[in-house]
């Protein structure tokens, strides 16, 4: 009998990372599901998956989870980089330890669970890597700063690791959803802030949080998880898959206009859109 393909999600414990690792099991994957929620992780348990705590940028405790598979199940069979987080912020007043935590999540760990599980996809002549990326890595807009700069690395990540070990049978996927509806996400909108009145960003900081509210709530304009999941199963199944897929109309639609408009006009639409 032919063994259960393995799979290794992180952020498995939310949003994105939660849907793809519930369908890879119900399509018979035996999943590693990794986060850093312990209530979350023992829900997956309790579904049968092999859940693990994990903060992906602990190096010494991947290595660790990896070998684990290896010895156990001979290697993984398809990587989900899931993990990751925004930091809307203006950038004059991101502190660059933040920013370092922030690259360190979501491209320094990306390239490091890539690495680790590489060795075995390469012996064996298969294996899908696929990375959770965002249409924010296509372009970029005011109080998001931090946030597309990880993700144009992980954009550049994921198209030139591809390139690399393609001749080895291992196919590389970049998931760029359009805005997503998850639980932190909507946790954003419940709670008001304030800012002291000698912020000189503080009138900005309310355009940005009533626009991106009123954004998130407009119907069709963000996907649900499960939809960025599905997504993630057809590049997992397919033969072939595309090395980029753009989730969401509202998505591909900004793509496109960013390719279509000069440097000059996308500023104007960025800058006109936080005036509220």
């Amino acid at each position: 009998m032919k063994p259960k393909p393995v799979a290794l999600i992180t952020g498995a414990t939310s949003g994105i990372g939660e849907a793809t690792a519930h369908r890879l099991h119900d399509r018979g994957y035996t999943v590693f599901a990794a986060g850093r929620n312990p209530a979350a992780l023992d829900a997956l348990r309790c579904k049968g998956l092999a859940a693990r705590e994990l903060d992906v940028t602990d190096q010494a405790a991947v290595d660790r989870l990896v070998e684990e598979i290896d010895a156990e199940h001979g290697g993984v069979d398809v990587l989900v980089n899931s993990a990751g987080y925004p930091l809307p912020r203006p950038l004059e007043q991101v502190e660059l330890s933040e920013l370092r935590q922030l690259f360190e999540t979501n491209v320094v760990a990306t390239l490091h669970l890539s690495q680790a599980v590489l060795p075995t996809m390469r012996a064996r002549g298969h294996g899908r890597i696929v990375t959770i990326g965002s249409t924010g890595g296509r372009f970029t807009s005011p109080g998001a700063g931090a946030y597309h700069v990880v993700k144009y690395g992980v954009e550049a990540l994921s198209l030139s690791l591809g390139a690399e070990v393609a001749p080895f049978g291992v196919r590389v996927v970049l998931i760029d959803p359009t805005g997503v509806r998850t639980r932190f996400v909507s946790s954003q909108f419940e709670t008001e802030h304030s800012y002291p009145e000698d912020d000189p960003y503080g009138d900005f900081k309310i355009r940005y949080s009533e626009t991106t509210r009123r954004l998130a709530t407009a119907k069709g304009l963000t996907v649900s998880a499960d939809t960025v999941a599905r997504v993630v199963m057809r590049a997992v199944q397919a033969k072939n898959p595309r090395p980029r897929y753009v989730v969401g109309a509202s998505g591909k639609a900004s793509v496109l206009a960013r390719t279509l408009l000069s440097d000059r006009m996308w500023d104007r639409v960025m800058r006109h859109g936080m005036r509220g």
